[in-house]
């Protein structure tokens, strides 16, 4: 069934977030979403046709036939009369090239996490929303993932009574960000900034308040440059288990199947646009592990612990929440609450898991684009660029903190917009 009407949608950035996260469930839900995709842009042209087969394949499989327009350069995609809304899902240091002059063309934007590599682009977006007087809306997953709901829905409910403190750890096998564009913070603003900011969003979701001061350690673990080291993984026939691509076949590992998907990534050419560099290559300069601490405006505690080579486990992202008569654990992988609360007296194990949850981001990325639809006939977005600058400011106050050796750091001295 053909929904009574169609949003038609660009996209710029085909990399896993945009194609396999966003436009394959777009075309797959769309009989009951309506996004017909309509414009793509990528700076590989042969990227825009191994996605152009996708998307084809996708919607011909809902009885919709697909031929959308190429464009080489992102503004022409934002002028194009026949795109409605606008998925921003390019490297981050091109967010604000594209978000600003989206938000100028009055057309529904959405831009993926993080919002910008620094402060001072998201600070630019953020105004330029305001200036334009048109919302954009955000792609922080927890906000949209089932147990994070649930989570917040018992905290509002009083089920742990008053908010103390709360912590995420992330002991995850995300050695990815060393072998591609997040290796660098002038490109990504760092892992940091990739992941963490989706984090400090749920510390600021939760608390309800917003931070005064941080202060964290970081460090490089066990991974130090070799200058010897082979520049692509692909290349190297060395026993490692930090392995992103299978040598000779260029086959994502079993370790990483998020490796994207397509030859136009094995053929790139520049540092930058290779999702294969060696973890051991010199040249990354961010944080491979770090504890980070924030203080809030309402007196909460916010904590982050985190390294991006643990082992995969049932445990590598939980989410603690202490409160006055209780504490909650929330266990991402398996979609599990455990609430202790009555001061002990009562103990239940909720299972969060919906019909999407063995979907991408735990059925997150189906509620997001959902939500879109309800973005795009005029609802307030779900996360605000107000709230991904917030996020990316608390990154960059942690960063600074870090570089300092753990020195505290106001967030009042990090750029912030003047609305």
């Amino acid at each position: 069934m053909q929904p009574e009407t169609t949003i038609n949608t660009g996209i710029i950035g085909l990399g896993v977030r945009g194609v396999a996260c966003i436009a394959r469930i777009m075309a797959e839900h769309f009989s009951e979403t309506g996004f017909a995709i309509t414009a793509l842009c990528d700076r590989n042209p042969q990227r825009m046709a191994e996605t152009e087969t996708v998307l084809r394949q996708g919607y011909a499989a809902q009885g919709v036939h697909s031929a959308p327009r190429l464009y080489a350069n992102g503004r022409d995609l934002i002028a194009d009369p026949h795109v409605d809304l606008i998925i921003i899902t390019s490297v981050t240091d091109t967010h604000r090239a594209f978000a600003v002059p989206a938000l100028h063309s009055g057309k529904k934007v959405y831009c993926d996490k993080p919002l910008a590599q620094n402060a001072e682009d998201a600070v630019a977006i953020v105004e330029a929303e305001a200036e334009a007087q048109n919302p954009l809306i955000m792609g922080f997953t927890r906000r949209y993932e089932a147990a994070w709901l649930r989570a917040y829905a018992l905290l509002q409910e009083g089920a742990i009574g008053d908010l103390i403190m709360l912590q995420v750890r992330d002991i995850i096998p995300y050695h990815r960000y060393l072998t591609a564009w997040w290796r660098k913070r002038a490109w990504s603003g760092g892992a940091l900034n990739d992941k963490g900011s989706h984090l400090f969003d749920v510390f600021n979701w939760f608390t309800g308040s917003q931070a005064v001061s941080v202060h964290g350690l970081g460090g490089r673990s066990a991974i130090r440059p070799d200058p010897g080291a082979p520049p692509r993984c692909r290349l190297c026939y060395r026993d490692c288990p930090y392995r992103r691509r299978a040598p000779d076949t260029a086959a994502p590992t079993t370790y990483d199947m998020q490796a994207h998907f397509g030859p136009s990534w094995l053929d790139e050419e520049e540092e930058k646009y290779s999702d294969d560099i060696c973890v051991y290559a010199p040249g990354a300069d961010i944080y491979h592990n770090g504890s980070i601490h924030f203080s809030y405006a309402n007196g909460v505690i916010a904590s982050y612990f985190y390294s991006l080579f643990g082992p995969p486990a049932d445990d590598q992202e939980t989410l603690e929440l202490v409160g006055t008569k209780g504490r909650l654990i929330l266990t991402r992988q398996t979609g599990a609450l455990d609430l202790a609360t009555d001061h002990g007296a009562t103990h239940r194990v909720f299972d969060c898991r919906d019909e999407h949850f063995e979907d991408s981001h735990f059925g997150a990325d189906v509620a997001l684009v959902k939500e879109l639809r309800r973005f795009c006939e005029g609802a307030p977005p779900t996360v605000s660029a107000r709230a991904g600058l917030e996020a990316t400011r608390m990154v960059m106050a942690a960063l600074r903190s870090m570089d300092a050796g753990g020195a505290v750091v106001a967030m009042k001295e990090i750029p912030d917009a003047r609305l």
